[in-house]
C-alpha cells in the first residue's frame, strides 16, 4: 500500500505565499524601473532627431532671421509675460527670472498648473518675477499619430504673435481641455475653437492649422534639451542680475512645487 505524501504544514504555506508574492513585487519594481528608462532613453533619442534635423538645415536654429517665430521670444524659446498679462508688454526689472517648459499633452503640467497657476498670476502681476513660458514638444509619440503636442504648441505661438493679450488665457484654456496620453488629443477645430472662447479673435484663430510655428517649435524643444530641460513640467530660475546662462534648473527636492504655496514662497524668498 503506498504511502501518502506528508503534506505542508499551515506555516511552510505561509511561507511560500509570502516569498511568491514578494518575488511579484519584486519583478513590478523591475518592470517600473525599466519602463522609466526606456521613456528616458526614448525622450533622449526624440532629441537627437531634432538635433539631427536641425543641423541637417532643415531647421534653422532659434536665432535664425529664417524662421517664423513669435516676435516677442528670445533665443531660449521663451515667451515673456508681464504685469499685464501681455506677450512682451510690461516686463519687470531686477526680479528673478522664472522660465516655464510645458507641453500641453503631458498631464503632469496639468496638475502643475492647477497648483501654481493662480500664485504665479498674482506674483507676475505684483511685478515679483519676470515670467517665460517655453511650448515644447516632447510628447507627440503620445497622440496616436497626430503630433498633438507640436499641434497645440504651434497654436499656442501663433496666438503670442497675433493675439498676444489672450495668450494666457489661452494657454490655460487649453490645459483645462486637456487630452489624456495615448488619444488624438484634440483637433486643429477643436483647438481653434478653444481660442475663440479665450477671447482669441476667429481671424487669428483660423491661422492655427496653417502651423506657421511648427518648425518654431521643432527648434524650441531642441534648444530646451540643450539648456538642460529633462522634461515637462521643469522650472528654470536665475537670481535678480543674473542671466538665462546663471540659471539652473529648479529641482523638486529643493522645492516641492507641486505643494500649494511652496513655489510662491520661493521665488519670494529670493
Amino acid at each position: 500500500m503506498a504511502k501518502k505524501k506528508p503534506q505542508p504544514s499551515n506555516s511552510k504555506a505561509a511561507q511560500a505565499r509570502a516569498n511568491a508574492q514578494a518575488q511579484v513585487k519584486a519583478e513590478e519594481r523591475r518592470t517600473g524601473v525599466i519602463i522609466a528608462a526606456v521613456s528616458a532613453v526614448v525622450i533622449l533619442i526624440f532629441g537627437g532627431v531634432v538635433w539631427f534635423i536641425i543641423q541637417s538645415g532643415q531647421v534653422p536654429g532659434l536665432d535664425s532671421e529664417d524662421l517664423a517665430k513669435p516676435a516677442a521670444s528670445d533665443v531660449t524659446g521663451g515667451i515673456p509675460v508681464g504685469t499685464s498679462g501681455v506677450v512682451g508688454e510690461d516686463l519687470p526689472e531686477d526680479q528673478p527670472r522664472l522660465d516655464i517648459y510645458l507641453d500641453y499633452m503631458c498631464p503632469i503640467c496639468g496638475q502643475f498648473e492647477d497648483v501654481n497657476a493662480e500664485d504665479l498670476d498674482a506674483m507676475r502681476e505684483a511685478g515679483e518675477v519676470e515670467v517665460y513660458y517655453h511650448p515644447i514638444s516632447i510628447l507627440d509619440r503620445f497622440s496616436n499619430g497626430t503630433e498633438y503636442s507640436s499641434r497645440a504648441a504651434n497654436a499656442v505661438a501663433t496666438v503670442a504673435e497675433e493675439a498676444p493679450s489672450a495668450f494666457l488665457d489661452f494657454s490655460n484654456a487649453l490645459f483645462e481641455s486637456q487630452p489624456a496620453e495615448g488619444t488624438e488629443g484634440l483637433s486643429d477645430e477643436q483647438i481653434s475653437q478653444i481660442a475663440v472662447a479665450a477671447g482669441v479673435p476667429e481671424d487669428v484663430a483660423a491661422q492655427i492649422e496653417n502651423g506657421d510655428y511648427r518648425k518654431w517649435v521643432i527648434a524650441a524643444t531642441d534648444q530646451s534639451s540643450q539648456d538642460g530641460v529633462p522634461g515637462t513640467p521643469t522650472l528654470r530660475i536665475a537670481e535678480p542680475g543674473q542671466s538665462f546662462d546663471e540659471g539652473k534648473v529648479l529641482e523638486q527636492s529643493e522645492v516641492p512645487y507641486f505643494e500649494p504655496g511652496q513655489l510662491r514662497t520661493y521665488i519670494e524668498s529670493f
